[in-house]
This record gives C-alpha cells, sequence and structure tokens, in this order.
C-alpha cells in the first residue's frame, strides 16, 4: 500500500536526515558568507532562530553548540523558536551555516517515496510536474505534502475528528511565508484538510489535491525546514494527540 510504504521510508530515513551535521561556523557573531540561494546550490546555507521574547538567555545560547538536524529540530521544538531564512535585528545573533547540499542529499529518497505515492493516487510524473510549476513549488515539497496527506488519509479511515487536531495544534502560532515553526507539517496539514474540504481519501481527484498541494508551496519550506519537518513529524503528532 502506498500509504504504508512511504511512512516507512520515513521512519527508515528520518535518522539519516537527522544526522547531516553542521561545519564549525555557527559562532557568536561569525556569520559565513559561503551560500547562494540560486537553485539551492549553496554548499552552506546560514539560517536564523528567532526566539520568543521571553527565551532565556542560557536557551538561546543552546545554538552555538547545535552540531545536526536532529539537534536544531529538537531546539525549535523545545525554545519554539522559528527558523528564518534572513537576518533581522531579533535574530542575527543566532544563526547556523547548514550544509545544504548534504540536506537535500538525505532527503533524495524521500522525494521518490512522496511521487511513488502520488502515482498511486492516479497522478502521472508529468501530472506532478505540472503541479509543481501551477503551484509554484519544488520536489522537496512534496515531502511534507505526502506527510499530510498520508495522515489525513489514515485518521479519516478510523473516524478521528481530524480537523479539530489540525486547528488545535496550528492555531497556536501564525507562520510566516519564509518561516519554519516546530511542528509546522501539523500546521501545513490543516491548510491541506481546509483545500480537501474534508472530502474522503477515496474521492481526492487530482485538481482537488493540486490545490492542496499549493497549501504546502506557499510556506516556501526550504530544504532545512522539509528535514526539520521530517524528523520531527512522529514527534509532533504524538504530542497533538495528546492536546
Amino acid at each position: 500500500m502506498a500509504k504504508n510504504r512511504f511512512l516507512s521510508a520515513l521512519d527508515s530515513n528520518k535518522n539519516k536526515v537527522g544526522s547531516v551535521v553542521f561545519g564549525k561556523d555557527n559562532k557568536k557573531g561569525k556569520s559565513s558568507n559561503n551560500y547562494s540561494r540560486i537553485g539551492q546550490e549553496a554548499l552552506h546555507e546560514p539560517i536564523y532562530l528567532e526566539f520568543p521574547t521571553e527565551t532565556n538567555y542560557e536557551t538561546r545560547d543552546l545554538v552555538y553548540t547545535t552540531t545536526s538536524i536532529q539537534e536544531l529540530s529538537d531546539l525549535v521544538s523545545y525554545s519554539n523558536a522559528i527558523v528564518q531564512y534572513e537576518p533581522t535585528p531579533t535574530n542575527s545573533d543566532y544563526f547556523i551555516d547548514v550544509p545544504v547540499e548534504n540536506v537535500i542529499s538525505s532527503l533524495n529518497p524521500l522525494v521518490e517515496e512522496a511521487k511513488q505515492y502520488l502515482y498511486a493516487k492516479g497522478f502521472t510524473n508529468q501530472d506532478v510536474q505540472n503541479m509543481l510549476v501551477q503551484e509554484g513549488g519544488t520536489e522537496l515539497d512534496l515531502i511534507p505534502f505526502v506527510m499530510s496527506l498520508t495522515q489525513v488519509e489514515a485518521n479519516q479511515s478510523v473516524s478521528f475528528n481530524y480537523s479539530s487536531f489540525f486547528v488545535n495544534s496550528a492555531s497556536a502560532r501564525k507562520i510566516e511565508a519564509n518561516d519554519y515553526v516546530a511542528c509546522a507539517a501539523i500546521a501545513i496539514g490543516a491548510d491541506i484538510l481546509w483545500a480537501l474540504s474534508t472530502s474522503s481519501a477515496s474521492t481526492w481527484s487530482i485538481p482537488l489535491m493540486t490545490r492542496a498541494f499549493g497549501a504546502v508551496a506557499k510556506r516556501v519550506l526550504g530544504p532545512i525546514g522539509v528535514a526539520i519537518a521530517v524528523v520531527s513529524f512522529g514527534t509532533c503528532l504524538a504530542a497533538a494527540t495528546q492536546d
């Protein structure tokens, strides 16, 4: 079954994604310029953490000892920090230089599994490519998209009130474009569920799922945000279902 195959791949690959390590450049007051936004071909790319105003300096300073995607995900989850891609007066001291090519390489197997899920839903490869162009997304965006679709599909089958689950989890914080927060996959799921108009999985059409994909594309997670989503997804679901 395509859903189970994707979830199995997600489970088996999340440790690989989480183990992507950073260099030694995330030192206080020192930023690397060894990156380029063009074509996601950067060797390294800085991301900045916007901490809640009440966050103490002991927690903030954890950014300087964060050395992997898993540790970054844990810090974001622990502190409720927002990951941003551009410096601001309040985040510029809290940055990490991330090896983007390594992150993308760790995610590529999940891109292929996400495509297999969509093929099982009736998409052709050309349909997928048309969807990416139409909604302004990338192939990496297919991963959180399918993550959310599998959870909607799974919980529909057990008559779970997924609408309330999403709304309660997502309403705690507003996610802006180019921001990534802990459990952003849950917030993405809320948008997807709305776009699907609570239709059952058996009636999802290609145009309907294409429109739902726009909910992911507009969030501009980028490779780093997608990587955090992958390693935090199970933890986020467990926490959300206990709220």
